[in-house]
């Protein structure tokens, strides 16, 4: 059939040959030889007196590559890139350059923007070009976790024209960042705006720890007087000071509860329980007690005796050295080697150690270090502060000394407990009545901003969509972004983070 005035035609003017690459065979590259007729137009108006059967489905017009190998050098490009994906196609027995794919990718990347759907729900976020410097924005179809688009920027002229140009989205989840607000209100103002709930208490997070460098001088004040009057550092001195007594009590505490055990296994025994069941009931192995029962009593544990030290017959020396004021363990060793003692320094070492009062092993600080910062913070919102040590009673006396931080802690929870929808809390008039409690607080800097956002904040209350799948397509870019080594160009990125066609 002609393609000018579309009249069918059986008379052959000749045929020649086209050779096309196709797909390798048995790992060697194929090339189809395809013997094409060329026609006569049989209409005397028709301009096109001859023309070629078209080869629609194998190949393009002018082409010199199958369709389908064509299409194999174009998911090579999308997943690898050009020079690894030229270095793949050795492999795969059908080189090709590697400008040549990256044009194939591009080319394509244009089709596919041309034919797409329409969305209805889209998440948008910024990815970092270079982090600080330069920016751009991401937009995901949120019900298909597609990438739609890439945009060079982040400003709200480009994303509200980018919506214009994409009607018929319903709803958009974004983070707190003004300039996407105002572009989703000028590109789709009948578009419901979701704010993310994970950037909101992150922003509030952010806000509360700035507040609490004020601060500063009160909670140093408070962890020196906690330091000096807690009963924790002089229990720990007692201890290095008088080890074997803080071992002997250490071991009396247990003898007594082995004797509590022992006690409730005869009133158990008496009541008719196996010993198994015994076993079970108190805690203990079934032959532990088998073998009380057979003593009459819970034994005592035994300390290891000691084995003879080597440095028994140089204790009268080293008693000596040690009364006339030396200390250096070394020197003793050297003073022990020259009467016959064949130990190491290490042995002298633990000797000199324990005379001063500490073992071997130094014993841990029990000096607590200010909290500040975020560690302040992470202290504060915890449930329960207590359970964090010596640090959880810095908590109690910092808020007594400071009232107001005191208030802006609780009003901070109930945010926290609005926003992680805990209990039934999620609705438009408790908002509107913490964000005006808000303004009373050290946080009331922040109240404007979540009062012109309210509509999006209550909007993520009661909405499943966040920008968590937006998030992971970030990281999907900067791993594409780093496989190409930071050269390549925008358009590039865009075509390898687009979805195949």
């Amino acid at each position: 059939m002609c393609p000018d005035c579309q009249c069918p035609t059986r008379r052959i003017h000749s045929f020649y040959q086209r050779k096309l690459a196709d797909l390798p065979w048995q790992g060697r590259p194929a090339t189809l030889i395809v013997s094409v007729p060329r026609f006569f137009c049989q209409t005397m108006l028709c301009p096109r007196r001859t023309f070629v059967m078209p080869l629609e489905g194998i190949t393009v017009r002018h082409g010199r590559q199958t369709t389908r190998l064509a299409d194999l050098h174009y998911y090579i490009a999308h997943t690898l890139g050009g020079s690894a994906g030229a270095r793949m196609t050795v492999r795969l027995c059908c080189p090709i350059s590697a400008d040549t794919l990256v044009r194939r990718l591009l080319s394509r990347a244009q089709n596919t923007t041309k034919g797409m759907a329409r969305t209805r729900v889209v998440g948008v976020d910024d990815w970092a070009w270079r982090r600080g410097h330069h920016y751009g924005t991401i937009v995901v179809d949120l019900e298909k976790n597609d990438v739609i688009d890439l945009l060079p920027d982040r400003d709200a002229d480009t994303l509200a024209r980018w919506l214009q140009v994409h009607p018929g989205i319903e709803i958009i989840a974004r983070d707190r960042a003004g300039a996407y607000a105002d572009g989703c209100r000028r590109g789709a103002p009948s578009a419901l705006q979701v704010t993310d709930r994970w950037h909101l208490l992150k922003n509030l997070s952010d806000a509360f720890v700035s507040i609490l460098d004020r601060f500063t001088t009160t909670v140093r004040t408070l962890t020196r007087q906690l330091n000096v009057s807690t009963a924790v550092s002089k229990i720990s001195e007692t201890i290095r000071a008088h080890p074997e007594e803080a071992q002997a009590v250490v071991r009396s505490a247990s003898g007594e509860r082995r004797d509590i055990l022992f006690k409730e296994a005869l009133a158990l025994k008496a009541a008719g329980h196996s010993i198994q069941a015994i076993a079970t009931t108190i805690g203990v192995e079934r032959k532990t007690v088998r073998r009380w029962f057979q003593r009459g009593h819970a034994p005592p544990w035994k300390r290891t005796v000691p084995l003879r030290s080597i440095l028994v017959p140089y204790a009268a020396h080293l008693e000596k050295r040690w009364s006339e004021g030396c200390r250096n363990s070394r020197q003793l060793w050297r003073e022990l080697l020259e009467q016959g003692f064949a130990g190491q320094y290490g042995t002298v070492w633990k000797w000199v150690a324990t005379r001063q009062g500490y073992s071997a092993k130094s014993a841990p600080s029990t000096h607590v270090a200010p909290p500040l910062g975020r560690r302040l913070a992470r202290l504060l919102l915890a449930d329960d502060p207590l359970s964090a040590g010596q640090e959880g009673l810095l908590v109690p006396a910092l808020l007594e000394a400071e009232p107001q931080l005191a208030v802006t802690l609780c009003w901070l929870r109930k945010m926290q407990t609005l926003l992680c929808k805990r209990g039934d809390t999620c609705t438009e008039g408790n908002l509107k009545a913490l964000l005006k409690e808000g303004k009373t607080t050290l946080l009331s800097r922040l109240i404007p901003a979540l009062e012109r956002d309210a509509a999006a904040i209550e909007a993520s209350l009661v909405s499943p969509w966040t920008t968590s799948p937006v998030e992971g397509q970030i990281s999907r870019l900067k791993m594409i972004k780093r496989t190409m080594f930071g050269r390549a160009g925008f358009e590039l990125l865009r075509a390898r983070v687009l979805q195949p066609a």
